[in-house]
């Protein structure tokens, strides 16, 4: 994630060993569709199987090779927002899974990075969604990742270490920067 310090980029690269694979939006709720249609000036071609729509800080691409597709992409050098949000479901689903209860303050921490990031991903999706469908849908999410966290409960240290280093005051200043910046809450690049 460009634009974020040293310490995040190892926390993040770190849960990225079981981070599900990112998907353009993980919560499903940008209609890229209509983005593509409601901006069809922004749209360029790049090949016959693939179209680009630049949002400012934000890349789209459109691929009709194997029916449609999407991804999106953050250029904002803040991180990306789906990603933070996958990597942030990823962790509760293993603290779950393995039945590990954070401290007070890590809980805290974990608190208001979950309530930021989904308060930012409702009001910077398209269409604009309201706060409990983004986290009904965030709670989904980690509940559909339970099973593949569980083997991760045989080294708990996996599990809390990740915690420890992300659930502290020192990450704070990063996660403010990557909602600093009003844009599509894309999940790539994710690390």
């Amino acid at each position: 994630m460009h634009g974020c310090g040293d310490r995040m980029k190892r926390i993040l690269a770190l849960l990225a060993l079981w981070v599900a694979p990112v998907a353009a939006d993980p919560l499903e709720l940008i209609d890229y569709e209509a983005l593509f249609a409601e901006n069809p000036d922004q749209v360029t071609t790049a090949s016959d199987n693939r179209k680009v729509l630049q949002m400012g800080d934000i890349v789209l691409l459109r691929d009709q090779a194997d029916g449609i597709s999407y991804t999106g992409i953050d250029q904002s050098g803040q991180g990306a927002v789906g990603c933070f949000v996958s990597v942030l479901a990823s962790l509760e689903s293993a603290l779950q899974a393995c039945e590990v209860t954070l401290s007070p303050e890590q809980k805290a921490i974990s608190d208001a990075y979950r309530a930021e990031a989904l308060a930012f991903y409702a009001e910077n999706a398209f269409p604009r969604v309201e706060l409990a469908e983004v986290a009904r849908r965030y709670d989904a999410l980690v509940a559909s990742e339970i099973e593949m966290s569980r083997p991760f409960c045989s080294d708990l240290s996996v599990v809390t270490d990740f915690s420890d280093r992300l659930f502290v005051d020192e990450t704070r200043a990063e996660v403010e920067g990557m909602m600093s910046i009003p844009r599509l809450p894309v999940a790539n690049p994710c690390l």
